[in-house]
């Protein structure tokens, strides 16, 4: 997985029904309709592959498995 803008992850999580639920200095937790949460980093111009990893991987109970790496190739 390569970096990703900041605005294409919000976008889609967006799209996928998640919420931020609150924001601390630079980085925002979204939260997933069935209640999974994570941070991304809200001031970084992209997101890193490695926390790309980290919320696919979290958010992959609810929203299935690869569903960052197949919506971002939407």
């Amino acid at each position: 997985m390569k970096p990703v803008d900041t605005k294409q992850v919000r976008k889609l999580l967006m799209a996928l029904g998640c919420v931020v639920v609150g924001t601390e200095g630079s980085h925002e937790k979204w939260r997933t309709p069935g209640g999974l949460t994570d941070t991304i980093v809200a001031s970084a111009r992209q997101q890193s592959p490695g926390l790309l990893r980290n919320i696919q991987r979290v958010f992959e109970p609810e929203l299935g498995p690869k569903w960052l790496e197949k919506g971002l190739s939407r």
